[in-house]
């Protein structure tokens, strides 16, 4: 049989039976979420959990942290977060990640995101920062269950820590959004090279400097309505935006590109936080980190 004929998913590489992090939220008695398991390796660091204000009632926010100062070449990152039926929780990450310059071998970072039914799960993490000859497929697999919410952003900077303008090899990541039984509800993947983007050409990243992702996933609220909230949110921040429903209807998300690393992030909180508005009613404050 010709390889290319066979089915995408016998191809594909067995996802990992373990990770070097993993998170498990439940819900108490009393509709408080909480960390019921947790494991942790290096380079992984799990703060403890904090309240903050604005969030719903019950949902706890963690940060992780990194020991090792970054992503550096061979590194094979996983990472596992559950929430259980019912609870509520946000994670985020403590700084951005630096990706480090590599000579022959790329890294790669997975996450595994899992919502049971009625939960509300929201990964936000700081960007990731591609440092000149950086080499990194990242990948996010998000599996929800009915009734469940997930929120999940994404964004890359780059930098030259020499002040010049030298460039990231590449960056290949993706994106999968499933339902509980395993079935594929939207993908977004890409593959950018250093030298494309040095390039500024209209149609790929153009004159801006910085972009992220906010998806959101859920059968809560009608995915026009989200769209709606997105594209008010940014429609005055200065960036270059948009906003659409997901496939099969299952939510919505944005995609922005901002002049810089400032613009990038207010733009990100602002679609956030009417996400977050729309959902549950109050929006969430600022982090500070």
């Amino acid at each position: 049989m010709n390889p290319l004929d066979a089915d995408p998913a016998a191809l594909a590489p067995p996802r990992p039976q373990t990770a070097q992090a993993e998170l498990e939220f439940a819900r108490d008695a009393n509709g408080a979420t909480y960390v019921h398991r947790q494991r942790v390796g290096y380079p992984f660091h799990v703060g403890r959990s904090l309240k903050m204000p604005g969030d719903p009632p019950g949902m706890p926010t963690v940060y992780l942290q990194s020991c090792s100062g970054g992503i550096f070449e061979g590194d094979n990152l996983r990472l596992r977060i559950a929430a259980g039926e019912g609870a509520a929780a946000h994670v985020a990450t403590a700084a951005s990640t630096v990706v480090h310059s590599m000579v022959l071998q790329a890294a790669s970072q997975q996450v595994e995101l899992h919502a049971q039914a009625g939960s509300f799960l929201e990964y936000l993490p700081d960007p990731v920062i591609l440092f000149p000859r950086a080499k990194l497929t990242s990948g996010v697999r998000v599996s929800v269950h009915p009734g469940a919410t997930v929120i999940l952003g994404e964004s890359v900077l780059l930098h030259d820590p020499k002040g010049g303008d030298d460039r990231f090899d590449w960056l290949q990541s993706e994106t999968v959004i499933e339902d509980a039984a395993g079935k594929l509800l939207a993908r977004d993947r890409f593959r950018i090279e250093g030298v494309q983007l040095a390039r500024g050409l209209a149609g790929i990243t153009g004159s801006w400097k910085a972009q992220g992702s906010l998806f959101v996933v859920t059968s809560a609220k009608p995915p026009a309505e989200l769209v709606a909230a997105m594209r008010a949110a940014v429609a005055s921040a200065g960036v270059y935006a948009g906003a659409t429903i997901l496939p099969n209807q299952s939510g919505a998300w944005s995609r922005i590109l901002a002049s810089d690393a400032a613009a990038l992030k207010t733009a990100l909180f602002s679609v956030w936080a009417a996400v977050r508005q729309t959902l549950t009613g109050a929006a969430p404050m600022p982090r500070r980190k």
